[in-house]
């Protein structure tokens, strides 16, 4: 695709040669850019030009990056390059890239071969959850009564106490969230990772790695669990995602 010296070439992720991907996605870094498959024995990479000259990092730069390779992965089985991967040119694909790495590549693309990520995001209601903290421990409840309407100095203590117990108490009941939800879910996944939330409200954060032929059980499974959960939490789940959690980590050289 790639001339030698007006634009390189930007490496989305890695396929099976002969992999039928969507068309019509948004290129990185130039628009009308196609997006193709440049093929070499049995793997293929997902690429496109780019202007040599023009700086990568624009948000929407990273967003047309997650789109194309999360809508490959909705299709085919991909291992997804990290954002920015740009390469002087096709033969450098060829060889640097698909020859160098080609054992590797057909490896890790066997060991995923028919899964898609799928991330479980959770939100806790503030009201709602402070209510059931406070509600649920007379210690906590009598604490916090104890200095409703008193001079703030007067009790500063004994609020930086309260906020001390509230805290470890949330955090309890998201490591119980997260462990609830893995339970749940994880019989519909063939691997799981489980994620610091991130955020005062944050409540849970699961990466799942779902067989293709298993998702409708694993989406009726994350409503079932929503509907249990309630207005406590806000679920969403975001998938199929392209595998990034999910990656074959490359062989340790032996040492000599």
């Amino acid at each position: 695709m790639s001339g030698p010296t007006e634009s390189g070439t930007y490496v989305y992720g890695v396929v099976a040669a002969g992999s039928d991907i969507p068309t019509g996605l948004q290129a990185v870094g130039a628009e009308g850019t196609d997006i193709a498959l440049l093929d070499h024995r049995d793997l293929a990479a997902v690429v496109s030009d780019i202007p040599v000259d023009r700086p990568l990092g624009r948000r929407d730069d990273l967003m047309a990056h997650e789109q194309v390779v999360n809508a490959v992965a909705e299709k085919v089985t991909v291992l997804p390059m990290r954002f920015g991967g740009v390469v002087e040119n096709d033969q450098a694909v060829v060889d640097e890239l698909l020859e160098e790495n080609h054992d590797f590549f057909v490896e890790a693309l066997r060991a995923i071969e028919g899964r898609v990520q799928f991330v479980l995001d959770g939100r806790y209601d503030q009201d709602e959850l402070l209510s059931g903290i406070v509600g649920n421990n007379s210690d906590i409840a009598e604490l916090s009564e104890s200095i409703r309407g008193q001079d703030p100095d007067a009790t500063y203590y004994d609020r930086v106490r309260l906020g001390e117990r509230i805290a470890a108490e949330l955090e309890e009941q998201r490591t119980a969230d997260a462990e609830d939800a893995e339970e749940r879910l994880a019989p519909f996944a063939d691997a799981v990772l489980v994620k610091q939330a991130g955020g005062e409200d944050g409540a849970v954060n699961i990466s799942f790695l779902v067989p293709r032929d298993r998702r409708s059980d694993f989406e009726q499974a994350v409503d079932a669990l929503g509907d249990e959960w309630g207005d406590r939490v806000a679920l969403r789940l975001v998938g199929p995602v392209a595998p990034f959690d999910f990656l074959p980590e490359p062989a340790e050289p032996e040492q000599g």
